[in-house]
């Protein structure tokens, strides 16, 4: 037999192994197909059926936020008074820091010239009235005076009498008479200086009343308005904090602050407070309501936050938008119900569509997560198997 003829014949007993061979490998991956088919939530393989979750029910809460600005105080009514003409004076009735009524002199220049010509005048529409009484008289009897004399008469008198009320607004401007009531401030101007028009006298203030302006970003327009209660507090300092209310809000938004002016007014009946003084000044204002979840249950994802929610047992996975951060919680908008129970422990093993097992937060001894992966009571431990 020839080297051909001996390769191309095989006793049977040599193609045994390999024949070993093929049959074993076909057993195993059937073998490995059935194992993968079979679900993995069948008892006894070691993995769990249902996941083990604290949950909390989202609820409604009114986000409440605080505005926080420094203003400086100014009387309820504030002058800086001047003389309306020039003069000596004569008297002065200003005492700083004292309080004076409405109508009250508080400076005297010299006048004498005025009163003489209101004198004058007093005297000119005097006669005037006389010769038109003359007249009136002469025609009752004779008829004998023309009218158009007359009324040139009539026209006198109305003449005599603006000069006497001119005569006497002159008289008038030689002293500085109080507005209102209020405390007058320091003055420089003793008797016998001379001042003008542009020499400034005192100050006149009505602090029983401050006002303080101080601005409101342009996020809670339509939220301050007048009637809104203050918190008002010394700036700097540590003494008690009082009250006040809003009075005024202006009608514009400052274009560079992105603000607008609040106007607050603080009683000072007491008159502890002083116009200049420098406060801080708090509105705690209402924005909504908004739904509230504890921290623990907002997760990030590449799409952004979201939270696992309780659906008749099963996990359901839902998109929020954030608002704003308490403490211990958020306020979120989403398309959830107040009451829904909303994952916040075991979060990390929950995956959309498991099966939930609520657990009461009160009989877990250790976190919700250090449980995952035990058995349940009916499964064996295969861990590490």
């Amino acid at each position: 037999m020839n080297r051909d003829n001996q390769s191309a014949w095989m006793p049977a007993t040599h193609w045994r192994p390999v024949w070993i061979v093929v049959v074993s490998i076909a057993l195993l991956a059937a073998l490995g197909c059935s194992q993968s088919d079979e679900p993995r939530d069948q008892p006894g393989r070691g993995f769990m059926r249902n996941v083990g979750v604290v949950t909390a029910p989202a609820q409604r809460e009114l986000l409440r936020e605080s505005v926080t600005a420094v203003g400086t105080a100014r009387a309820l009514k504030s002058v800086a008074l001047y003389a309306e003409s020039a003069g000596i004076v004569t008297a002065l009735a200003v005492k700083p820091d004292t309080l004076v009524q409405a109508g009250e002199v508080l400076l005297q220049l010299d006048s004498r010239d005025e009163q003489l010509a209101l004198r004058l005048a007093k005297v000119q529409l005097a006669d005037a009235e006389r010769l038109v009484s003359r007249y009136t008289s002469v025609n009752r009897k004779n008829a004998n005076i023309a009218q158009s004399q007359i009324d040139t008469a009539i026209a006198a008198v109305e003449a005599a009498r603006i000069a006497v009320e001119q005569a006497q607004l002159d008289l008038d401007r030689r002293q500085i008479v109080a507005p209102f009531s209020g405390r007058v401030g320091i003055t420089d101007i003793d008797v016998g200086d001379r001042i003008d028009t542009s020499t400034l006298v005192t100050t006149l203030d009505d602090r029983t009343t401050l006002l303080v302006d101080f601005a409101v970003p342009e996020l809670f327009v339509g939220q301050v308005k007048p009637g809104i209660d203050v918190d008002v507090e010394f700036w700097n300092s540590g003494r008690e904090t009082f009250g006040g209310q809003v009075v005024a809000v202006d009608s514009r938004i400052n274009e560079n602050s992105r603000a607008f002016i609040a106007r607050a007014a603080i009683d000072n009946a007491e008159d502890d407070l002083r116009p200049g003084m420098a406060f801080e000044m708090s509105i705690t204002v209402a924005r909504g309501e908004f739904l509230t979840v504890p921290d623990v249950a907002v997760q990030w994802g590449a799409d952004g936050p979201y939270i696992w929610i309780d659906d008749n047992g099963r996990a359901v996975k839902r998109e929020l938008q954030l608002i704003k951060r308490l403490p211990n919680r958020l306020l979120i908008e989403s398309d959830i119900l107040p009451g829904t129970a909303v994952i916040t422990e075991g979060v990390q093993a929950v995956r959309a569509g498991v099966t939930l097992d609520n657990l009461d937060p009160a009989a877990v001894g250790t976190p919700v997560e250090d449980n995952f992966d035990k058995p349940t009571a009916n499964e064996p431990n295969n861990r590490g198997q």
